[in-house]
This record gives C-alpha cells, sequence and structure tokens, in this order.
C-alpha cells in the first residue's frame, strides 16, 4: 500500500512544464521591419543549400523567400505539426489507477470500518494497432514535408514573376528614354523645317502625338519598375528596404532554353503530387487500423480488496464483444481511400492539362521572339542605309532620325516578345516546378 503514493509522486515529477511563448503585432512588426539579405540565418539557410556566394539572382533570392516567406514558415510548422503526431501515435495508452476506499458506519466486530479497493487497469492493444497508427501518422508526416516543397516552389515562382516584371520596367525605362530622345529630336527637326514651309503642320502634330504616347509609355515603365520592386519585397519577405542594398542579377531573362523531356518527372514526382500521394498513403494506413479496430482490446485489471481484516487479490479482465465489427468506421475510411485516389488521378489530370498548355504557349512565344528579332535586325539595318544616305547627302536627316525611332520601335516591340516568352517559361516551370536548362 506504502508504494502508490511514491509511484504517483514520480508520474507527476515527470510531466511536461508549460512555457508561455506570447506575441506581440508591435514585436513581430519590428522584427520584420529589421529582416536584410545579410541575416545570419539566411546566410546558414543559404549555406546549407550551397548557395552563399554569388549574385542575387532568381535561384539565390527564391532560397531567401524560402527562409523568410510567411507561406513557407507556416508550411514548416504545419509540418513539424504532423510530426509530432508520430510521438503521439507510438504512445502506449496509460493504465489507469483506482482508489475508492469506504467506510462502514454500522458496529461490528472487525477490526476496522473501513474497506480498501485499489486497482490497476492496464490496456493492452491487439492486432497491431499501434503500429497501424504509426504507419498513418508517418505518412500524414510525409504529406506535410511534401506541402513545405509545394509552397516553397510557390514562393520562387512569384519571386521569377516579380523579377521579371521589374525587368521589363528597367529595360523598358532604358528603351522609351531612348525613343523620347529621338523623338524630341525629330520634333525640332520638323518645326525648323516647317519654319521653312518643307513640311506641313500635320506632321509636326503626328509627330507631336507619337511623343505623347512616349512619354506616356515611359512612366507607365515607371510606375511598373516600382510596384514590381514592392512586389519583388513581398515575394520574398522583407521589407522594401532590404533590396536597395543588393544588387539583382537579371541574367535568367537572357535566353529562352529549350522546354527538354520533363513531362514524366512533372507527372511523377511533383511535389503536390507526392503530397497527395503521401495523403493516400495515409489513408490506406487509416484502413489497416480501423480493420484492426474488429479486433477488441483486452484491459487486465489487478486489484487488491481489504474487507474485515481480510487481504484479497484480485486478476479481472475487460474484453469488448464486437458485435458491429467495426463496419462503420470500416466503410468511411474505405471512402476516405478512394476520395484520396481521385483526387490523385485528379491533379495529374490537371498537371497533363497545364504542361500541355503551357508548353504550346511558350513554343509560340518564342517563335514570336524569333520574328520580332528578325524585325528589329531589319529596322537596324535600314537606319544604317539610311546613314550612308544621309552622309552622302542623298537623304535629310530627319530621315535618319525616322529610321532611328522605327528602330527604337522594333527593340521595345522585341522586348515585349522577350517578357511574354519569359511569362510563358515560368508558366512552363510552374507546370514542372523545375527549372529550364
Amino acid at each position: 500500500m506504502k508504494f502508490w503514493p511514491l509511484v504517483l509522486l514520480l508520474a507527476l515529477a515527470a510531466c511536461v512544464p508549460f512555457q508561455p511563448k506570447p506575441i506581440s503585432a508591435e514585436q513581430s512588426n519590428a522584427d520584420f521591419n529589421s529582416r536584410t539579405l545579410s541575416d545570419p540565418g539566411l546566410r546558414a539557410f543559404l549555406a546549407e543549400n550551397k548557395a552563399s556566394s554569388g549574385s542575387w539572382n532568381v535561384n539565390r533570392l527564391s532560397l531567401a523567400a524560402a527562409y523568410f516567406h510567411p507561406d513557407v514558415a507556416l508550411a514548416r510548422a504545419e509540418a513539424e505539426e504532423a510530426a509530432a503526431g508520430i510521438k503521439t501515435a507510438q504512445m502506449r495508452p496509460n493504465p489507469v489507477f483506482t482508489f475508492a476506499p469506504q467506510y462502514a458506519s454500522f458496529r461490528a466486530p472487525t477490526p476496522t470500518p473501513w474497506f480498501f479497493g485499489p486497482s490497476l487497469m492496464i490496456p493492452i492493444e491487439t492486432a497491431g494497432k499501434r503500429s497501424k497508427r504509426t504507419e498513418q501518422a508517418l505518412a500524414a508526416a510525409e504529406a506535410a514535408r511534401w506541402r513545405v516543397s509545394a509552397r516553397a516552389w510557390a514562393a520562387r515562382s512569384r519571386v521569377r514573376a516579380a523579377m521579371l516584371e521589374l525587368h521589363g520596367a528597367r529595360e523598358n525605362i532604358r528603351l522609351l528614354e531612348t525613343e523620347q530622345k529621338l523623338h524630341d529630336e525629330a520634333i525640332k527637326k520638323l518645326t525648323a523645317q516647317m519654319d521653312a514651309g518643307d513640311v506641313s503642320p500635320f506632321e509636326l502634330t503626328q509627330a507631336r502625338l507619337m511623343l505623347n504616347r512616349t512619354r506616356l509609355a515611359l512612366q507607365d515603365a515607371q510606375r511598373n519598375a516600382a510596384s514590381g520592386e514592392a512586389r519583388l519585397a513581398a515575394a520574398i519577405g522583407v521589407p522594401l528596404h532590404a533590396l536597395k542594398s543588393i544588387a539583382l542579377d537579371f541574367s535568367t531573362f537572357h535566353g529562352l532554353p529549350e522546354p527538354g523531356q520533363s513531362r514524366r518527372r512533372a507527372l511523377t514526382q511533383r511535389a503536390d503530387l507526392m503530397a497527395l500521394l503521401a495523403e493516400y498513403a495515409a489513408t490506406e494506413a487509416a484502413l489497416k487500423l480501423e480493420i484492426t479496430r474488429q479486433y477488441p482490446d483486452v484491459n487486465v485489471s489487478p486489484g487488491y480488496d481489504y474487507n474485515s481484516g481480510q487481504n484479497r487479490w484480485q486478476l479481472g479482465l475487460n474484453l469488448p464483444i464486437p458485435l458491429n465489427q467495426n463496419r462503420g468506421p470500416i466503410a468511411q475510411a474505405e471512402a476516405r481511400r478512394v476520395t484520396a485516389e481521385k483526387r490523385f488521378l485528379a491533379q495529374q489530370a490537371t498537371i497533363q492539362g497545364e504542361l500541355d498548355i503551357a508548353l504550346a504557349g511558350y513554343q509560340a512565344s518564342r517563335a514570336k521572339v524569333a520574328t520580332a528579332a528578325q524585325l528589329a535586325q531589319e529596322a537596324i539595318a535600314a537606319a544604317d542605309t539610311t546613314k550612308r544616305m544621309v552622309d552622302a547627302g542623298e537623304v535629310s536627316a530627319l530621315e535618319l532620325t525616322r529610321r532611328q525611332i522605327e528602330t527604337s520601335t522594333a527593340n521595345v516591340a522585341l522586348l515585349a516578345a522577350q517578357l511574354e516568352a519569359q511569362t510563358a517559361a515560368g508558366a512552363l516551370e510552374d507546370a514542372m516546378q523545375a527549372t529550364l536548362k
């Protein structure tokens, strides 16, 4: 009898204490505003991923997004929560100690009016339920880990899109500033020729309209540059001022690689597909668990009774009678497995469609870039020919300015085609969840 309080005391001493962890909106906001791309934790993360050095290109900034962005951080927390479920699944059920003393108020020739009856119920799981439960938890944790990869890719996609927008805006600014200078030069020459009576006011008006359109396009490009930089900071998960101290590398957008043969990989190894496969495995494990629950667990109840001066020992056995054979939960588990299978097949079919659409769009965009590049080369050649004619005194200098404006317009169109193709390349990469090389 004396060892029971000691057992209870030891059990209570082993309890995990509560650790308070309050959060503050002001503090979290201050923490966000203090983020930089020279953060020690980020440097360690980059080193783990073999990207400790190098320029801040799409890939390196994508790793920064995987470190900082709250969507990825949330996925990691969910994965840790799922992993904690493994420990829960592996735990054996606790025994139950019962102590119910009684007092008899009537007088009787007994040594004591007290009756003591401590007992212990020890549950014994049968049919390997704990291993099936652990299998289910492991599969759920695996699915959560794959969702981290899927969220990290989504973060990369946002970084790439924001960098492409910023790159396109800056290139547009450069081209449109050159074009604006050419329009100004053309207007000066047209004004001089109109004063001499060589051109009509209509031609000057048309030139001014073209200048106005260029100015408006330049303002749009400047606005896109500002919003693109802010969007890039948001995609990474850092404040805007964190980007001011680094030089961005846009070399990713300088080429249009071949699409390659990545269809099989996309249809078998995409992170979201792997997560769905793991979820299917979890439903299979859940079905196995429900099937094993047809077999009842056993509760062994050793006990002791002190009654009227007599010491009596008992051994009880508790065994539920499985009349319903757990048919309802088994049917539900089977239905959940079918749902998980259909969800996987539906996602695989969706990816198939995404691949076809993205590949067709990318190939068409590459063809458009080739045409735009040819037209830009023809405009450059025409400008060179016109320059030689001006040098020979065959045409006026205004004609050269006009050819140069046409060249600038062709270069702007080429840039637009290249940006469109890069957008299509991003869609194809998202469909494959792999980079084009």
